[in-house]
């Protein structure tokens, strides 16, 4: 089977149409037409139902595009291995979320100045979001809260976080009980933080009252400071960006303040030498405690 057929196949399923996939790939509309159609008599089914909004997977489409994803990621590792050398050179992606971020830059920056000849580029995303990147060789790894627990996946613990409240200086706070009422501001609603919110909470006989979402750290912190309501977040943000301005911070109980940031990778990955150096980086700049 040929390569190229595969990589048609994968574009087409990515725009959701041939005509998109057709000017990604800059084909002519009616030769990735003749490729799937040539790719469907190959395998002797249907990849695709039709229809006037594009094309969608068939259950064995889906099958296959598994295979895909795994046959080209595949390729691209034996080409890398290839052209692997002792010396990192190339190129690395990295995913993270948000609040895992903001200890990136003193690891990327230590990791740039002893391999310049390595470009590094960071994908910030949501933790289902990053498992996904990374199962689809999107990115080579991904900080997240952990543990995750997948059976593609390896882990390395990075280190442990605190957390804490952070309320605005003109919220008066006296238990954690008081904040039924208060709204709760977080980067992602589904992310270990409520969750341990929620637990002691529920220790302490309250409930939690309403949610927003925001789409950056920025405007979460704003809403904070206007006293829009409270967030969850690590205590290393604010001593690292020296956040203190307008708001308070009240550690959790010891209990519930601890949540692991680990680096997750796929654990068939092949570990280019640029790959493996920055992960001795960063156990060297991260060091779990």
């Amino acid at each position: 089977m040929d390569i190229g057929l595969l990589i048609v196949f994968k574009a087409v399923v990515e725009a959701g149409s041939i005509s998109k996939a057709a000017q990604s790939l800059n084909y002519v509309q009616s030769n990735v037409t003749a490729r799937i159609q040539q790719l469907e008599q190959e395998l002797g089914t249907p990849l695709f139902y039709r229809h006037s909004r594009g094309s969608t997977l068939t259950a064995a489409g889906q099958t296959f595009m598994e295979y895909t994803v795994k046959i080209l990621a595949l390729l691209d590792e034996a080409k890398l291995a290839v052209l692997d050398s002792p010396v990192p050179k190339g190129s690395i992606t990295v995913g993270s979320d948000t609040t895992a971020a903001v200890r990136l830059p003193a690891v990327l920056s230590a990791y740039r100045s002893c391999y310049p000849d390595v470009e590094v580029h960071l994908q910030i995303g949501r933790a289902g979001e990053l498992i996904q990147a990374v199962l689809q060789h999107t990115v080579h790894g991904a900080f997240m809260d952990g543990p995750v627990e997948h059976p593609e996946l390896v882990q390395e613990l990075v280190i442990h976080e605190r957390i804490g409240l952070v309320i605005p200086d003109a919220m008066e706070y006296q238990e954690v009980t008081s904040l039924h009422d208060k709204t709760l501001l977080m980067l992602n609603s589904e992310c270990l933080y409520r969750d341990r919110l929620e637990s002691w909470l529920a220790e302490e006989g309250g409930r939690l009252g309403k949610v927003m979402e925001f789409g950056t750290m920025e405007g979460l912190l704003g809403c904070v400071k206007a006293g829009m309501g409270y967030a969850v977040l690590p205590l290393s943000y604010f001593t690292r960006m020296n956040v203190t301005e307008g708001i308070r911070i009240y550690p959790f109980p010891e209990k519930y303040a601890v949540v692991p940031t680990v680096f997750v990778r796929r654990r068939d990955l092949y570990m280019t030498s640029a790959f493996r150096e920055f992960i001795e980086e960063l156990k060297a700049a991260l060091p779990a405690d």
